[in-house]
């Protein structure tokens, strides 16, 4: 079987230029990996890839849902083989492409969500929950699963940290993850900290310009409030505060610190992979990484 190709990584790090070029010289399409970009409507502030940076390229699990729907990894997985099916046997490279980690590891385990946990990861998740509180920890279980933070009061620290534990490990122990539904290498972006922040921050000044506030209030208009799944994507969930007496450079601020805090637990998300081959981003075309992560890939494949 044709491995899969997957580049996964930090919010801003460039990886959608890559997968397109990648699919470029591969003969591949691309399957989004990334968890707010499948809603209709929600295209500024996800830095939804247009058709002209698609260069043609097919690209599929994008605008796939209705904002007022909630979609789950359950959701994905079905999607997401289903086109890596059609794919493979139109003879082509399927290429996965996105910063949610969950939808990586639905794609690629059989994830049972039931079971026992690791004592270390609960030992962890509690010492954490101790050193930066409850709201911390119900803003990481929303960033891993948005439908079960929506369910689920702040306050209720047992349920919400037995909710990360499932959106971390499937409900399966990290000795269940040996065997891979399909073979595939992994490529994971990698940025020095500052240089990615700075792309961050940089990203969400063109958001604000390309006119996310008017993005919002339209999806308000159309009857999405801000309980609903969608609104929980970063830079849409924000502007809630405006209305709580926030003013919008505090706003916008709030984005790119939110940001920024998601950038580093998606750094740690893909650290779980060992196998996972770094691409050093800073400096270089997303065609000369292209050409570096094909090359690895066609060795590797042989």
């Amino acid at each position: 079987m044709t491995p899969l190709l997957m580049i996964g990584g930090a919010t801003g790090s460039g990886k959608s230029d890559i997968a397109v070029a990648c699919a470029e010289k591969l003969n591949g399409e691309i399957i989004s990996a990334d968890s707010m970009q499948i809603y209709r409507g929600l295209d500024i502030g996800t830095a939804k890839i247009t058709a002209e940076e698609m260069r043609g390229i097919p690209h599929h699990l994008i605008d796939v849902c209705s904002p007022e729907e909630s979609f789950t990894a359950a959701d994905y997985k079905k999607k997401a083989q289903e086109a890596i099916a059609d794919i493979l046997s139109r003879g082509k490279t399927p290429i996965v492409c996105g910063g949610t980690g969950l939808y990586f590891n639905a794609i690629l385990y059989d994830l049972s969500f039931s079971g026992e946990f690791d004592p270390a990861l609960r030992e962890s998740l509690l010492r954490e929950a101790k050193e930066k509180g409850k709201a911390a920890m119900h803003e990481k279980l929303r960033e891993l699963n948005p439908e079960t933070a929506a369910r689920l009061h702040p306050n209720d620290e047992k349920r919400v940290i037995r909710a990360i534990e499932k959106a971390l490990t499937g409900g399966q122990k990290e000795s269940d993850f040996q065997e891979a539904k399909y073979p595939y290498l992994l490529f994971v972006t990698n940025l020095p900290r500052e240089v990615l922040y700075e792309r961050i921050d940089k990203r969400v000044d063109r958001m604000i310009s390309a006119g996310i506030m008017a993005e919002v209030e339209r999806l308000r208009t159309n009857g999405i409030d801000y309980d609903k799944q969608c609104m929980q994507a970063i830079a849409y969930k924000e502007w809630a505060e405006l209305e709580r007496g926030m003013t919008e450079a505090e706003v916008i601020a709030l984005i790119k610190k939110n940001t920024r805090n998601y950038a580093k637990r998606q750094i740690t998300w893909f650290k779980q992979y060992k196998d996972a081959v770094s691409l050093s981003v800073q400096g270089r075309s997303a065609e000369e990484i292209a050409e570096e992560a094909v090359k690895i890939y066609q060795e590797e494949k042989q």
